[in-house]
């Protein structure tokens, strides 16, 4: 954990593992009596921009997908 402001933000990075930068910002904003979870993901894949394209970039958006949807069956969604 790079940085931590509870309530508001926490950011982790990697600093060993399978991408040669992962920096991983979880905001949390109060809006329209619950809570908006935002992530911020900035990463570079080893073997760049064509194995990111063709491997990598649709995994990262599956793990945020599911993280989404498992928010969702835990907390509810309050569309507006």
């Amino acid at each position: 954990i790079a940085e931590w402001q509870p309530p508001r933000r926490f950011v982790d990075v990697q600093l060993r593992g399978p991408y040669t930068l992962w920096h991983h910002t979880h905001a949390f904003e109060e809006r329209d009596g619950g809570t908006l979870c935002v992530d911020r993901v900035r990463y570079r894949p080893r073997g760049g921009a064509l194995v990111n394209w063709l491997f990598v970039r649709r995994d990262v958006e599956q793990i945020f997908r599911f993280r989404h949807q498992r928010l969702e069956e835990l907390f509810g969604s309050r569309q507006t």
